[in-house]
């Protein structure tokens, strides 16, 4: 039976974290497929590194074109 239940939560990991890895990865310019092959790879790690690579992105952004001081 355990080897039942973690198959289980094994295969529900692929399909949520799988498609989120994807969906981050393609908000910030990535490939989705790719990603989503790397979700289903290391479920649980890839989410990690998509949102990290994303506040990478974001930052780089953010320093490439700095916000003018308000007065």
């Amino acid at each position: 039976m355990p080897f039942l239940e973690i198959t289980l939560v094994m295969v529900g990991a692929l399909v949520l974290f799988a498609p989120i890895t994807g969906y981050i990865a393609t908000s910030y310019g990535r490939s989705f497929w790719r990603w989503y092959g790397l979700g289903i790879i290391l479920p649980f790690f890839s989410m990690f590194v998509a949102i990290f690579m994303a506040i990478r992105t974001q930052l780089k952004e953010e320093r490439a074109n700095p916000k003018p001081p308000t007065p």
